[in-house]
């Protein structure tokens, strides 16, 4: 029998803890970001508030008076300013916004330069982070109906980004937004085009939510990110990732499968173990998703995602268009 487990503080990207995130936002703003409250980004946009330092630069809320409302502004770093790759991700990100028309994707407003500094205009997602909304949570975990429509949402917005030929490879909690409770897909700048001629040249992604292929630095397609959608629905739903004790330390192992135990033959602990309300046609879809072999997951979105509505009661709305919603009668352990 599982005992219960006291749920913990989290990291975000095994990096920062919570309790780092609260310290920096009680730092002088100063400190952080380049702008102040009130300074002008390219002219008609004016800082109105700090929202979040990224990999690549400075998330602010911006007031546009092009477009008369508030937006989120990403700013390179002036650290950066120099780096062809940092330059030619946030281009990207630009690019394939600008592509993208989906109510579960961040909505671009184009793209700028200021003082030599490339900067991209998104739409301002008022709302909390799914890792902010896991937090709060008793045992950091959603009802599991929650996490299936939270999985439906996001799954939907993942299969319009691969319908447009490309692969998000950085799903985490705190790459969602929710705008009235609804999942948003943010932070495009690990995104690659589906290409499984070539290998990329770095990895990608952050590690809990990895494929194997992605750890490898493999071709990748769409089933790198249905691993990570797996991940994703993992942890809604059991509170844990699916190598909690390897990440965590509570249960011994080499210093390789430490820092990456998705390679090889490795396969997470089956969710039902931490979560006795999962049904056992979920808990299989679950760990479909989370087979090391790419070959053995759902090909694509779509099954995956008529899967998941199988376990539902009711329809879920903001399917994706082009999605068959036909019911289908799974059967129930």
């Amino acid at each position: 029998m599982i005992r219960p487990r006291t749920a913990r503080p989290r990291r975000i990207g095994l990096l920062t803890s919570t309790a780092d995130v609260r310290r920096l936002a009680i730092r002088p703003a100063q400190r952080l970001y380049p702008y102040a409250l009130g300074d002008r980004i390219a002219g008609d946009l004016t800082v109105i508030g700090h929202l979040a330092p990224g990999r690549l630069g400075h998330l602010y809320q911006v007031w546009s008076a092009h477009d008369w409302c508030a937006l989120t502004c990403k700013i390179l770093s002036p650290d950066l300013r120099d780096s062809r790759r940092a330059v030619a991700a946030l281009r990207r990100e630009a690019r394939i916004l600008r592509r993208m028309h989906h109510p579960n994707i961040i909505r671009g407003f184009g793209e700028g330069e200021h003082e030599g500094l490339t900067y991209l205009l998104m739409e301002y997602v008022e709302g909390p982070s799914l890792f902010d909304l896991l937090e709060r949570r008793p045992n950091r975990r959603l009802d599991v109906p929650d996490g299936v429509r939270m999985a439906i949402h996001i799954g939907a917005g993942l299969y319009h980004l691969h319908r447009r030929g490309w692969l998000h490879l950085d799903l985490k909690p705190a790459n969602l937004l929710l705008r009235e409770g609804i999942p948003v897909l943010v932070d495009f700048d690990a995104a690659r085009p589906i290409d499984l001629a070539s290998r990329p040249l770095r990895r990608l992604g952050t590690a809990p939510y990895m494929a194997p292929e992605q750890v490898l630095r493999e071709p990748l397609g769409p089933q790198a990110d249905v691993y990570g959608l797996g991940a994703l629905l993992y942890e809604m739903v059991t509170g844990r990732w699916p190598f909690e004790d390897v990440y965590t330390g509570d249960e011994p192992r080499s210093g390789a499968e430490r820092q990456h135990p998705q390679i090889g033959t490795h396969r997470p602990p089956p969710p039902r173990r931490f979560n006795a309300e999962i049904p056992a046609s979920l808990d299989r879809t679950i760990m479909r998703c989370l087979d090391p072999d790419a070959a053995e997951r759902f090909p694509s979105m779509h099954p995956l995602l008529l899967a998941l509505a199988a376990e539902l009661d009711e329809p879920v709305a903001l399917w994706p268009v082009h999605v068959r919603t036909e019911r289908r009668q799974a059967p129930r352990d």
